[in-house]
Order: structure tokens, then C-alpha cells, then sequence
């Protein structure tokens, strides 16, 4: 097999997304000299300088100057855990961000791969052609420069050269620990340490060790598990469930960008085993009002997958019912029936109030729950299902939403209904009132109306239902989001009521039009406000 001019084009410009890549390829090479102990990182907008303290490397000989010069044509092995390189390619990487000098005793070794310089060695240097020029005095180990070429790293002023910076510190963290190498960014170092000290001791944690790797866990809001390859950052997998590093003992199978763990490794697979069964550790610990969404749906996909996990976890409360209320996996199986719906309403939510097993599943959790329940060849076993809608009409809770017309209300509910409209006006509601059918007093859209229902009225007393209506109105007009599905009562719309009803203005607004009725009537005051029935 011959490697074609587009093959190699693609290891060079392509391989590798950022500077902080090909610097990452440095790096590793300096860390990989023999005897080094040492690797010191320089980067600026301008150049990004690499030097290690390690044997150096010969390129006044045919074979180093090969084994940097050829793609793929260094000593490095896959099968190497002396060494972090696996490819021989990282010289492809760093002549790909700029014109790149590569100095190791008294010889250096140029590249210009976009043919950008006209002086110097670098003058003579074109493409994936190299120069060696002998230098003036010797640079013990190798010093790799990249003047970078303006097309491959972000502006000066980009706001992104602190973050690439940063971005390096993490990529070296475990390398000290795992090679004994220091490495220095800038004239810092950024060695963490033990990978057991990543994670927080006020959090709910787990460490391993094995002679795979380092697992430090711990649970965190947003789980984020870093995975370094020997001590050399290659990814965050943020659907592990938990967050924290791993750490490999040697190097894991990577592709080419060493951005992921290929699928093959077997290494990481035996990592992953000790991954699984750690994490399952750390989930016992935690209380249930502690589980985050995503950890709940974790949970669920190993409880729905494992039957360990069903029985170790049937009592958790890791699912929700339309009320939001956390309910285990014991108390849906022993419900004569269950039911399940995408998000809340009225109808559901009072039949929860009675005692229905009604499941949410907008819910992540929830929905793999009865997902896995569903089919002939269910992974759990549910109750069998009843229908909210009928349910709720044979308990007389009735779950429709009608707007109804102005000329079909009666007298008692035209009057409500213009004393509603006229308030809302006087207290600055700038939404369309409007009477209708339903269970709740009333709903909203949260920004153009508000239907009112009979049940608003609690008593045919003037000064009684004047007030059920102001502390409806009150209430829906504080809701800023449609509340017909699922009644958001969070501390938002209970700071917004509370301003309202507690506003001097809006109660000076209220008394005044109860007080204008009681002298003038009902008709008049309609006719001098400007509301009527259509």
C-alpha cells in the first residue's frame, strides 16, 4: 500500500483541528525523548516555542532526518507504553500551523508548508520538503519553533488566546504524574498530580485504581468525565453519568486526532468495566433528592438494562408523575393501573391528587421507564394502562378548555365577566378577557388573554366575588407563560403575584371601581369605563 499526495495532504492539514493540536504533538514528542525531564512551552500569538531537555536527535544523520521528515517513518510503536506517540505523524501536525524550525545540536531542520518565507532556510523549504542547515552553536535536546501562519490560529486580540492557553494546561495535567516529565506553559507548570485529588471531598466521590488506570468520580451537576491517555488529555465524555478524570495506566487506542478511543481498545474496555461498577457505587451513596436529571436517567438505563440494578434500585425514587412528585419503580408495579402522558394538566393532576399513577414522560427518565415497558418483550414489568381522558370524566373532572361567547353567558356570568374587564383595564392587565368552561378558575396564555370559569366565583356575595375576581385576575396576569398544560407556581410568578395584589396602586385601582358600583350601579359604570359584551 503507497500513501498518495491527497493521503498525506489530509495527515497534514487535516488531522488536526488548532494550534493547540500541533503543539499537543510537540509536546508529547519532547516528553518521548529519552532522558528528558523536561519540556518547556512558549506560546504567543506570533510563535509557539517547544524545547526539552532530553538526548536531542541526530539531524545531521539519514535516519533522523528521515524519522522527522517522513510521515509515519519514526521508531514509534502502537504497542509502546514507553512512548505517548503511536502514528510517527506529529511532524505533519506541527508544519501544518506554520513555518517550523526544528533544532537539535548543531543542525535544524526547516518547513515552510505554505510557502510563505522567502528568507533563509526557509527560502529553500517548499511543502512537505524539509532543509537541514548546520546552525552557529548547539542546542542541547530539541527546540521546536512555529512561526504561525496567520490562517491557522485566531487574531491577535481574539479573545480565544487565553482559552488556548488553558486549553494546553489541561490537555499536559497528568503527564508529570505519568512520565515524570514536568511540563512548564508560559512558565507554569501544569502538573495536577495524583488524579485522586481531582475530585471534591465535600461531593460524593469514588476512586479506583487498577492496573488499567486511575478513576477518581464524583457527582456533579453537569457530569463531565475527562479521559486522559497516559497522562495526556483526549476527550470529556459527558454522557458517563458522573464527572471526574480517568487516567490510563499506558496508552489507549486512539484515532488519529487522538480525540476519541477507538472501539477496538482493550485496554479501555476493561477500564470501562471498572467505570461501570464504580459508578454504580457512587449512585448508591446519593440520596434521591440529591439525583440530578441526568443521573437520573443513568440510573434508569442501567436499571432497565440489568437486573442487579432493578433490584438494587426498585425502591429509589428515580421517575416522576405529572406532578412532578418522584415515585420508585416499586410503588408504579404494585398500582393496579398506571397511565402516562407528555407533560401536566388539570385533569391528570387531580387525578394524581386521588391517588392515579399517572407518569410524566417528558421526563428523560420517566420516559425510558415506560419505554422498557412496552411490547411483548418488555425489560420491566408495568401494570396495564387506563385512559387519563375517561378516567378523569368517570371521577367528574373534567379536563376541556372552552372559551365560550359573550352572548351565550347568562346574566350572572355577563356581569362577572364585564366587571372582570373592567378591573383588568383599571389595574393596567393589558390582556383580553374572556368567560369559559373548565376545572380551574381560570387560565392564561401568559401574554394576550385570560378565561375566567364559573368556579372563580366562590360566593354570590358583591363585595365576595369582586374580590374572587381581583385575586384571580391577580393570579393569571402574574403568570408569564401558558399555564392551560402544567400550573407553574415556581418563585417567579409568586414574586409577580405578590406585587401585584400588594401594589397600592392596583388596590386603590380595585377599591375605587367596587366603590363606584356600590354608588352608581352595575350599568352605569360599565357604560363610563367602556366595557361591554360583544
Amino acid at each position: 500500500m503507497t500513501t498518495t499526495d491527497q493521503v498525506a495532504q489530509y495527515l497534514i492539514e487535516d488531522q488536526m483541528a488548532d494550534l493547540p493540536d500541533a503543539i499537543r504533538e510537540a509536546v508529547q514528542n519532547g516528553v518521548d525523548s529519552p532522558g528528558a525531564s523536561r519540556v518547556l512551552v512558549s506560546v504567543t500569538p506570533e510563535q509557539t516555542v517547544v524545547c526539552d531537555d532530553g538526548a536531542g536527535v541526530d539531524l545531521g544523520s539519514q535516519t533522523g532526518m528521515r524519522d522527522l521528515s517522513v510521515l509515519g517513518a519514526g521508531t514509534k510503536s502502537r504497542d509502546d507504553d514507553a512512548t505517548l506517540g503511536e502514528w510517527g505523524i506529529g511532524t505533519g501536525a506541527i508544519i501544518a500551523k506554520g513555518a517550523v524550525r526544528i533544532w537539535s545540536g548543531h543542525h535544524a531542520l526547516c518547513f515552510d508548508y505554505q510557502n510563505e518565507r522567502e528568507t533563509g532556510p526557509f527560502a529553500r523549504a517548499s511543502g512537505r520538503e524539509g532543509v537541514v542547515v548546520e546552525t552557529d552553536h548547539a542546542v542541547d535536546g530539541v527546540c521546536v519553533t512555529i512561526n504561525h501562519y496567520t490562517s491557522e490560529v485566531p487574531n491577535p486580540e481574539s479573545y480565544q488566546w487565553p482559552r488556548i492557553v488553558e486549553r494546553l494546561r489541561t490537555r499536559f495535567a497528568y503527564l508529570t504524574f505519568r512520565t515524570g516529565v514536568a511540563v512548564l506553559v508560559n512558565g507554569e507548570p501544569v502538573d495536577r498530580g495524583h488524579p485522586f485529588d481531582a475530585v471534591d471531598e465535600s461531593r460524593v466521590t469514588v476512586t479506583r485504581e487498577t492496573p488499567d488506570a486511575y478513576l477518581a468520580l464524583e457527582q456533579t451537576p453537569t457530569p463531565e468525565l475527562a479521559i486522559y491517555s497516559n497522562g495526556l488529555y483526549v476527550t470529556t465524555d459527558h454522557d458517563a453519568g458522573v464527572g471526574g478524570v480517568v487516567v490510563s495506566k499506558g496508552n489507549l487506542t486512539l484515532n488519529f486526532a487522538r480525540t476519541a478511543v477507538q472501539s477496538g481498545c482493550e485496554r479501555w474496555a476493561r477500564i470501562q468495566d471498572t467505570l461501570d461498577a464504580a459508578r454504580v457505587t457512587l449512585y448508591d451513596q446519593l440520596r434521591d433528592d440529591a439525583l440530578t436529571d441526568q443521573t437520573r436517567a443513568m440510573m434508569t438505563e442501567l436499571l432497565t438494562s440489568d437486573a442487579d440494578c432493578r433490584d438494587r434500585w426498585r425502591d429509589r425514587k428515580l421517575f416522576e408523575l405529572v406532578t412532578e412528585t418522584p415515585v420508585s419503580l416499586a410503588r408504579i408495579q404494585a398500582a393496579p393501573q398506571i397511565a402516562w402522558q407528555d407533560g401536566a394538566d388539570h385533569g391528570a393532576d387531580a387525578l394524581v391528587e386521588r391517588g392515579a399513577i399517572i407518569l410524566d414522560t417528558s421526563d428523560s427518565a420517566t420516559a425510558q421507564l415506560v419505554s422498557a415497558g412496552r411490547g411483548d418483550d418488555a425489560a420491566v414489568s408495568l401494570p396495564s394502562c387506563f385512559d387519563v381522558t375517561t378516567r378523569a370524566k368517570e371521577a367528574g373532572v373534567w379536563q376541556g378548555y372552552t372559551r365560550l361567547p359573550d352572548t351565550a353567558l347568562s346574566t350572572r356570568q355577563g356581569r362577572y365577566l364585564l366587571f372582570a374587564r373592567a378591573l383588568a383595564d383599571a389595574i393596567g392587565v393589558d390582556r383580553t378577557i374572556e368567560w369559559g368552561e373548565a376545572t380551574p378558575n381560570a387560565w392564561t396564555d401568559g401574554h394576550s388573554r385570560i378565561v375566567v370559569t364559573d368556579s372563580a366565583v366562590t360566593s354570590s356575595n358583591r363585595l365576595a366575588w369582586t374580590h374572587d375576581l381581583f385575586l384571580v385576575l391577580c393570579h393569571e396576569a402574574a403568570h408569564d407563560r401558558s399555564d392551560k398544560r402544567r400550573t407553574a407556581h415556581g418563585r417567579r410568578f409568586e414574586s409577580r403575584f405578590r406585587e401585584l395584589v400588594e401594589d397600592p396602586t392596583v388596590q386603590a385601582a380595585y377599591t375605587g371601581l367596587v366603590t363606584a358600583i356600590a354608588d352608581r350601579g352595575f350599568e352605569t359604570v360599565f357604560q363610563e369605563r367602556g366595557v361591554s359584551l360583544g
